[in-house]
């Protein structure tokens, strides 16, 4: 009897479970392996540090650690980091606001009330800035993880070195210790699978491993998903690659679900893990070279079952609902763009293009409807003759399902069509425009025309479905004036769709443009300095098309692509492309969501209106001015300074770049009084006196007429109040957290 835990690690979107370990589970169990648990160690491992022990205990060494800064005349560049998310989440009560928090996004009625939906992220999010200080300071972006800075997670340097993953890890290392290594000691288990799909994964996965390796040495472990697949294409060392993920026995590289099978039959009949397809074995288990490379086989998708959906914690997450991911297709049909490079085991663009056929997709979904009603197709790119097909099968069926997918903008869509789509349940779709400029879409080999773009996202929003857009700046070639030819043509159909905009080009080893530089007129193209997981390439452009190429940005462009949809959360919030909760509002809200939005934060103009602090206010000794301190934004600018010459930051040189960083303003060699409001958001805001005393006024809520009851200025104050409100330093008076949380009970998550 092979009994397994199929782990998935943090730190990712904690709104739903991830289905690649639901894929590999119901594969399994046509061969008879159904012994098998997934531990969604990303939900777990969250939920447990906001435990009532777990906060008391965080805050209490936050304090702590704050008290010993404010003592010293002199902090470095890190310390004065520490100091500054300190402050943010200084004065929170998250004993009372996370569980309001928590209960918001599984409570139905709460998580539509877009007010206190936002109050949620914003607690949430502080949380994991309070997170961030256990470890590197600001480590975190949200529920993802900085990929370079105090450390490069392409530095396989700093990814084998168990210290630097050990204290990026030490945000959640109560729970390895406490929860999850017993669980695992206890559980009978003969195998631990570790699926890593984001590299934000990387460290907390390798320091889990470890942590593993340690307290049950008997266990065989294996580590699997896209992030291992990529590092092992990346890497310009594979010993180096093993080096890294030194905890495994093996590493699957690849599709894994045969690979999954055959290392079950091993151990079933207790022999040594094979060197099947798809298997990367360590070392000590075979001799290896440098040039050493599994065989490499891609799957019939078409035997699969449906994935056991059924295996993960759907109570745990931060949602309403269930929300599934389901991949129908592998692949891409067109797989011809030149920026591309989704493949993760060849040089070509992508893996082969396959797909299931129109019953088995309807086989799938028969018993998936049944409980799952929010459902989104995980692939590169759904083709439209199958998409038109399955929409019409759904509707002659009668499923009631809410569906939504990735597609090529083709012109193949007509009106009709797109009104099919969302009879059918699809509620948002999202689409790669890629560049409002058609000498930049011929380069990349898009296959679309500009008017034809527009004409079509125009029809799908019209249909009533949601259109989420996605393009970048900075393609080879580009010039400031043709990325303001992107941001222009979003902004002339602003009223077509509904989350997106733009980002920043970056070129990947696997595309055509890589390997034909001379192409799209780039020369020296190579890793960056410091990286040996190539999984960016720098590049250099002529001198005379520099200064007008969009790569290097410029002030005008970046605002502009700042104002599109600006204000919007990002993943995994309302907000994100693709994320459940995005899914969830445009089901209810269809393409008027963001009226919706805006409505709900829209300035309330009446006068009798009770108002309260959006956040709090600080009194404190600080021996620089706060807003001078050294933040995310500068160690931002640090990064890319260096990487605009093609030198990344690792552990290795970051200490030598912090020590020629200068402060704007010098530090005072007295101490300083100064007093803070800290915003809801995390933004400090270093006030005179006369503006902390106007903001006093409405800690515990006060309207606009009941102030001027109270002043001698009413004109200065009500302009002073209009002001506040537009900054989003007063909100509309919230129920106290525990009565919020009590009138929103309505008895259980998915009720």
């Amino acid at each position: 009897m092979v009994k397994t835990a199929l782990i998935y690690p943090p730190v990712s979107d904690p709104t739903s479970g991830y289905h690649s370990l639901c894929c590999l589970a119901g594969y399994a169990r046509q061969f008879g392996f159904a012994d098998i648990d997934i531990i969604d160690s990303n939900i777990d491992s969250w939920l447990y540090t906001t435990t009532p022990e777990q906060i008391e205990r965080t805050m209490q060494a936050i304090n702590e650690r704050t008290a010993q800064l404010q003592m010293r005349k002199h902090l470095t560049p890190v310390e004065q980091m520490e100091l500054h998310y300190a402050l943010k989440v200084q004065g929170m009560n998250f004993a009372e606001e996370l569980p309001a928090a928590l209960h918001t996004f599984r409570n139905e009625a709460a998580f539509f009330d877009y007010t206190l939906y936002t109050s949620a992220v914003e607690t949430v999010m502080l949380w994991m800035d309070a997170l961030s200080l256990k470890g590197f300071p600001g480590q975190f972006r949200g529920f993802s993880l900085a990929t370079s800075g105090f450390f490069n997670i392409f530095s396989s340097l700093d990814m084998r070195d168990p210290e630097i993953t050990g204290v990026i890890s030490r945000p959640f290392t109560d729970y390895y210790s406490k929860e999850l290594i017993p669980g695992i000691s206890t559980g009978g288990y003969s195998l631990v699978g570790i699926s890593i799909t984001y590299v934000a994964q990387i460290p907390f996965a390798l320091s889990m491993a470890r942590h593993i390796r340690t307290s049950c040495p008997g266990i065989r472990m294996i580590f699997g998903g896209t992030a291992v697949s990529d590092y092992w294409k990346y890497i310009l060392d594979k010993n180096d690659f093993y080096a890294v993920f030194d905890s495994a026995d093996a590493c699957i590289i690849g599709e894994g679900e045969s690979a999954f099978v055959s290392i079950l039959q091993a151990l079933e009949h207790d022999t040594s893990i094979p060197a099947s397809p798809n298997i990367a074995l360590h070392p000590r288990h075979q001799a290896v070279t440098d040039t050493f490379t599994p065989e490499i086989k891609y799957e019939d998708i078409c035997s699969f079952p449906a994935p056991e959906y059924s295996k993960l914690p759907w109570e745990k997450y931060l949602s309403p609902y269930p929300f599934i991911y389901y991949s129908p297709s592998r692949g891409c049909y067109w797989n011809r763009c030149t920026f591309c490079d989704y493949g993760l085991n060849t040089d070509s663009p992508t893996s082969p293009w396959r797909q299931y056929p129109l019953d088995k997709i309807m086989e799938d979904l028969r018993t998936l409807a049944v409980t799952y009603k929010y459902i989104y197709f995980s692939v590169d790119v759904l083709s439209p003759a199958l998409l038109l097909k399955l929409a019409a099968a759904i509707l002659e069926e009668g499923l009631d399902i809410r569906w939504g997918a990735e597609i090529r903008l083709e012109e193949y869509w007509t009106p009709e069509r797109c009104g099919l789509l969302q009879q059918s349940g699809c509620t948002a779709i999202s689409v790669g425009f890629e560049s409002g400029n058609q000498r930049i879409l011929n380069l990349i080999n898009k296959g679309t025309k500009v008017d034809r773009l527009q004409e079509t996202i125009q029809m799908f929003s019209e249909a009533g479905i949601g259109v989420q857009i996605m393009g970048f700046t900075g393609f080879p070639t580009e010039t400031v004036e043709d990325a303001l030819g992107s941001v222009d043509f979003l902004q002339e159909n602003t009223r077509h769709w509904t989350f997106g905009g733009l980002g920043q080009f970056v070129l990947t080893k696997g595309a055509i443009i890589a390997k034909e530089p001379e192409r799209f007129n780039i020369h020296g193209v190579r890793p960056f300095e410091g990286e040996d997981v190539a999984w960016r390439l720098h590049y250099s452009e002529p001198k005379d098309l520099l200064a007008a190429s969009s790569r290097c940005g410029s002030k005008e462009l970046t605002e502009a692509k700042a104002s599109l949809r600006g204000g919007l959360l990002d993943r995994p919030w309302v907000g994100g492309v693709d994320t459940a909760h995005s899914m969830f509002y445009h089901d209810r809200f269809g393409t008027n969501i963001l009226s919706f939005i805006g409505g709900a934060n829209h300035t309330p103009a009446n006068a009798d209106t009770v108002m309260e602090l959006n956040g709090h206010l600080l009194e404190g000794r600080y021996y620089l001015p706060v807003h001078k301190l050294f933040s995310k934004k500068n160690l931002d600018n640090l990064l890319d300074s260096s990487e605009h010459e093609g030198r990344a930051v690792t552990a290795q040189n970051i200490t030598e770049l912090l020590q020629q960083w200068k402060p704007e303003v010098p530090g005072y060699t007295e101490p300083q009084e100064q007093q803070l409001f800290v915003r809801r958001d995390g933004t400090l805001f270093p006030f005179p006196a006369p503006m902390l005393s106007f903001l006093r006024k409405f800690e515990h809520g006060l309207s606009l007429t009941e102030l001027l009851q109270q002043s001698s200025q009413h004109e200065f104050h009500t302009k002073l109040w209009q002001h506040c409100i537009s900054s989003r330093f007063l909100r509309v008076k919230q129920p106290q957290v525990s009565e919020a949380y009590r009138a929103l009970d309505r008895g259980g998550v998915f009720s």
